[in-house]
């Protein structure tokens, strides 16, 4: 039986996402007038990562995992938000500088200054560190490719800390692969599985925007931390659907399906699917402008009927306009 029920992410709530993100200035990184304590800061945790680059240990006082999700930007450069979870920091201020290289890149000895594709700094107040699960929301932007990414986490000591008195550090080393959005094909972004959509009154500012890089428009689409939910839970997915054809109008022309299958030993079970959603001439708005704008997808499910165990979520995304389709599982674990 097809689950029926109004969904928090129709299909005009999506668009309306989607084309706030589409109209988003394009991501900058940190360009403020830093103090001569600031600077030093910023030097010190910039030379944590060339000392990794170059070979040396990695520092592990603070250890860190990274999440990426990918977006198509209006640039031709891939927009590349993550959440950043960080262990063992302390609850104080920190500086953390992201640093993206291409292995493949051959640097030009006559060059005063190393470019790289991405790097960025951030002085972290200690508020964001409380808790016991520390995640913090970033971004770096690049083009599609394969990507080392170091994030350097660094303890701030105040000015007048005990002489030999040694900050907390750690360094990341991760590999990204940035996928290409640019190619033609029929492609959709990360699907994110939301905790929260928060209203927002107003849109945050540049600055702010670097570290709430989930704010489409007026609202903020939280990633879930996890991917186990309780019965009591909704489950809800947000994406975009990139390069699709065009029908005799202009637009898109997607039906876009969603089938549960429950875990049964080594093989799955059909469970259920909601209603298909079709995303069309007849139900874009007439600004909708598909060289412009992606198409967006998202549904929000009640968890109460599902019993206990674990899921996928099988999306089909079929064009029918150029005959093409594209599949993405998610699974989740539902608990009482």
């Amino acid at each position: 039986m097809a689950i029926r029920r109004a969904m928090a992410l129709a299909v005009a709530l999506m668009v309306s996402v989607t084309m706030a993100a589409a109209q988003q200035a394009p991501t900058k990184k940190d360009e403020k007038k830093r103090s001569k304590q600031e600077q030093q800061e910023i030097e010190q945790v910039v030379k944590l990562v060339d000392g990794v680059m170059a070979g040396q240990p990695a520092p592990g006082d603070i250890t860190m995992t990274l999440e990426p999700f990918f977006m198509k930007s209006q640039e031709q450069r891939t927009f590349v938000p993550f959440v950043l979870t960080v262990n063992n920091a302390p609850k104080t201020d920190a500086a953390m500088y992201v640093r993206v290289v291409n292995p493949a890149a051959v640097p030009d000895p006559k060059a005063k200054k190393v470019e790289y594709p991405w790097d960025d700094i951030h002085f972290i107040p200690a508020a964001q560190l409380a808790g016991d699960s520390v995640k913090l929301n970033r971004v770096f932007m690049a083009t599609a490719g394969t990507y080392d990414v170091y994030i350097a986490f660094k303890e701030r000591l105040p000015e007048k800390a005990p002489k030999g008195t040694m900050p907390k550090i750690g360094v990341l080393k991760t590999q990204v692969t940035v996928p290409d959005f640019y190619n033609g094909e029929l492609a959709t972004s990360t699907i994110l599985v939301a905790d929260k959509v928060n209203m927002l009154s107003a849109p945050p500012n540049p600055d702010e925007a670097r570290e709430r890089p989930f704010v489409f428009g007026a609202q903020e689409l939280l990633p879930a931390p996890d991917m186990e939910f309780k019965k009591s839970e909704e489950l809800s997915i947000f994406f975009q659907v990139y390069n699709a054809g065009l029908d005799a109008t202009g637009k898109p022309d997607l039906v876009l399906e969603y089938e549960f299958h429950k875990a049964e030993g080594a093989a799955d079970k059909f469970f259920n699917k909601t209603t298909p959603q079709t995303v069309n001439a007849q139900n874009l708005p007439p600004q909708f402008d598909p060289a412009k704008f992606p198409v967006p997808g998202g549904i929000t499910v009640p968890l109460a009927s599902f019993a206990e165990g674990d899921y996928r979520l099988a999306v089909k995304i079929t064009d029918k306009a150029s005959g093409k389709t594209k599949n993405q599982d998610i699974k989740f674990s539902v608990k009482g």
